[in-house]
């Protein structure tokens, strides 16, 4: 009997250590599955930030009644960067803007349920499935600042993740005293717009190679007006010949505001060079961006496809593949207010690189475009461009094209065109 006294004894010591290390097993799965929920929500944020146009259940759409994510929750995005969000009132605190996504377990086609509230609470939808189901919130806010100071727009912002194991109130409000058996993490990086149009362009064309007007009347027109840029209209590194007809500064002569043999441009030894001088990267790390959007042309591209492509793109430069025939409306002058007012409102020049030809064969374009063929032959047609040009190659051709410099555009496209990326030592799991 005291034999088997001792033995039930060691039984029950062995029991609870299996009893203890289950429970802590259980509890680092939880753990585990609440932080990796956290993170899964960050990373969800980043990459809509950089999507285009989604509807409640934050899926791509092509409606031009929704907005993009970006519009959804910034509010607005000045020349300086700095945004100003939805998701908080001016002193930081939370408001009901909180995109939230639940894990739905279901056999078939396990997926994660979202609800991209653009004006109330989220409401997620009702999972039935057996299974864990575990869901992530996330919110956009500013930088922190000292007690009592009132949160300031920057061109930093921060998301804020929170994961837990099932969907619970709590995961929802931060609360640290979570229902027993459930977990909560919260998750935090800051990310920041990479503009695509790093170097806004000092010319209404800008040129590495020679450019030609052409011998017809009335010719390649060149206005620019702005005191910033010396009202230059053309920057050439190698000749300007044929019918241009430059307009600067008020008491500029014509001739003094084209700029032909540019050291600077001439330098290039290739249009790589120059495409990196002013994109601030290589042709491919541009094109592959998470914010670019990339459209094939494998013959070519009128107007109308160029622009319902970047319309569904909102914020997002537009890289084609192959050739692109300007021959109507592309992109809209820009709208003040909000960015959800300029989607909505079709208000948002663009900004579009082409690996081929651009024939500006009649119609207009509010933007920047950028060609990288090696011989850019504009057409024969009569094409207003307002906002700027610029070639790898030459440019040539006999049409009887306008191109006025726009920096109110030019800046508007450097401020809110790119894709956002976190800030290097900004994540944080603690």
């Amino acid at each position: 009997m005291l034999l088997f006294f001792l033995m039930a004894l060691v039984a029950l010591y062995t029991s609870r250590n299996m009893i203890f290390e289950q429970r802590t097993s259980a509890n680092q799965y939880r753990s585990s599955q609440a932080f990796e929920a956290a993170e899964a929500g960050l990373n969800w944020a980043l990459a809509q930030l950089n999507g285009g146009r989604i509807d409640g259940a934050c899926l791509p759409t092509n409606a031009l009644t929704q907005t993009s994510f970006r519009a959804r929750y910034i509010d607005s995005i000045d020349a300086q960067g700095r945004m100003t969000l939805k998701t908080t009132t001016p002193a930081g605190a939370p408001a009901v803007l909180l995109p939230s996504c639940i894990f739905d377990p279901q056999v078939n086609a396990p997926n994660w349920r979202c609800h991209c509230p653009d004006a109330a609470a989220p409401t997620l939808p009702t999972i039935t499935a057996a299974g864990q189901k575990p869901m992530f919130r996330v919110r956009l806010e500013y930088l922190p600042v000292l007690p009592g100071t009132p949160a300031v727009p920057s061109n930093v912002i921060r998301i804020v993740s929170a994961g837990c194991t099932r969907a619970d109130p709590a995961c929802l409000a931060e609360n640290p005293s979570a229902p027993p058996g459930d977990a909560i993490a919260v998750v935090s990086a800051l990310v920041t717009l990479r503009s695509s149009l790093s170097t806004v362009p000092g010319a209404a064309l800008t040129v590495r190679g020679n450019v030609i007007g052409g011998a017809g009347l009335p010719g390649l027109g060149l206005t620019n007006l702005d005191p910033g840029t010396q009202g230059t209209t053309v920057l050439s590194g190698g000749t300007v010949t044929g019918n241009v007809v430059p307009a600067s500064l008020p008491g500029t002569p014509p001739g003094e505001s084209v700029g032909a043999g540019d050291t600077r441009l001439a330098g290039f030894t290739s249009g790589a060079r120059m495409f990196g001088a002013l994109f601030g990267m290589t042709p491919n790390l541009y094109r592959d961006q998470p914010g670019a959007a990339r459209l094939s042309c494998t013959v070519s591209c009128n107007a109308a496809a160029v622009n319902d492509f970047a319309a569904q793109n909102p914020g997002k430069p537009i890289w084609v593949d192959g050739n692109v025939d300007i021959n109507g409306p592309i992109g809209a002058a820009p709208i003040p207010g909000s960015l959800a007012a300029s989607e909505l409102a079709a208000g948002r020049p663009v900004l579009i690189v082409v690996t081929g030809n651009a024939t500006l064969s009649g119609g207009t374009l509010f933007g920047a475009l950028y060609s990288r063929s090696a011989s850019w032959d504009r057409g024969a047609g009569s094409t207003s461009v307002s906002g700027a040009l610029v070639a790898e190659g030459e440019f040539i051709g006999s049409g009887n094209q306008q191109i006025i410099y726009e920096p109110e555009l030019l800046n508007e496209l450097r401020a809110r065109t790119g894709s956002f990326v976190r800030v290097p030592g900004g994540w944080k799991d603690f």
